[in-house]
Parts: C-alpha cells; sequence; structure tokens
C-alpha cells in the first residue's frame, strides 16, 4: 500500500495525481491565474477575478451542497494543477454538470482524463448519482475529447448557446450514466 501521508489532504487518490479540497487563502492565486488565462477563459469565464474574489468564490462555493469542487495536485510534489468539480447537484434525480480546469503548463499530459475519472468514480460511487454531464463549445476539441475518451456519450448540440468574442458559438453536450460506467468497471 502507497504511503499517502505525504499528501496535502488527499480526499481521492489516483495513479499520478490526488483530488484535495481546495484552500481558499492559498489556492486562491491559483484559481485566480487559471479563470484570467485567456486560453482558459475564452471557455469558462468572461469576468475577471482578482486573488480577493478567487478567495471569496472558493470559500462560497464550499458552503453550497449543491456544488463539489476539488484541487488537482501532482502526487510528485503536491503542485496544485487544476481544479475539478461537479456543480447543480441534483439529489431528486440523481445528476450533476462535470466540469475541470488544468493549468496550461500541464495540458496534453492526460492529468484531465485522471482527474476526471476520478471524479465521475466519486460521482457515482460515492454521491449516488445516475447521470452526469458536461458541456463544451465546439471549439473546445482537448475538452470534448477528453470526455469521450472517459466515455462519455455526446448527445447533442446547443446551438449558438454562448456569445464570446464577437460571436455566438455551439456548445456539445455529453453525459455519462451509472449504468455504462459501471459496465466499464
Amino acid at each position: 500500500m502507497e504511503d499517502i501521508s505525504k499528501l496535502q489532504n488527499a480526499f481521492i487518490v489516483g495513479e499520478r495525481i490526488y483530488l484535495r479540497p481546495l484552500e481558499p487563502g492559498q489556492d486562491n492565486h491559483d484559481y485566480a491565474r487559471w479563470l484570467n488565462d485567456e486560453e482558459i477563459r475564452r471557455y469558462f469565464s468572461v469576468y475577471p477575478t482578482s486573488d480577493a474574489r478567487g478567495k471569496e468564490r472558493i470559500e462560497n462555493l464550499y458552503k453550497a451542497f449543491g456544488h463539489i469542487i476539488f484541487g488537482i495536485a501532482l502526487k510528485s510534489d503536491n503542485t496544485l494543477i487544476g481544479l475539478v468539480g461537479l456543480k447543480d447537484i441534483n439529489q431528486l434525480n440523481q445528476s450533476a454538470e462535470f466540469y475541470n480546469i488544468v493549468d496550461r503548463a500541464y495540458w496534453g499530459k492526460g492529468y484531465s482524463t485522471e482527474a476526471t475519472k476520478l471524479m465521475i468514480r466519486y460521482g457515482f460511487m460515492e454521491l449516488n448519482l445516475n447521470r452526469i454531464q458536461t458541456q463544451d463549445m465546439e471549439e473546445n476539441v482537448g475538452g470534448w475529447r477528453s470526455d469521450e475518451r472517459v466515455g462519455f456519450k455526446h448527445e447533442g448540440t446547443l446551438r449558438e448557446a454562448i456569445y464570446r468574442f464577437g460571436k455566438y458559438h455551439d456548445v456539445r453536450v455529453y453525459s455519462l450514466l451509472r449504468k455504462d460506467f459501471l459496465e466499464k468497471m
């Protein structure tokens, strides 16, 4: 059994990464930096985020039971490289929407895919969800390909659903059901 005592508040441990609660006073700068990054924000947020606002947003996310967010950290040195979460958790319908953000320096290395697998396993096996969905802008090819790699199925496209950079963009909707997830285990 591996020694996880050196990991910071590890909640879910994977092969190369682990998921941990975000620390508002410690992780707010990275959180703000990611949301302000031009390449990342084109798919997520158009609002500027300061360190103080990042701290406030992280604190508020942990107050709401309809939202679960984790930091993605490297097991090798505890570096925080991104975040992963479930939002709009609906207990009645046992559903939620998945999202993640990974620091650009770590794109293309499989960390996002590993974090996605850990988060959906948590959603199905611990939160008792039946359906997890995600939405990706059509241009976010890396995002929707990552979703497909872990088993999300393309359900359809919301035409011109998001307005960014002077034009409307289509959004691809994906879902994964518990029964499909269990078949792959």
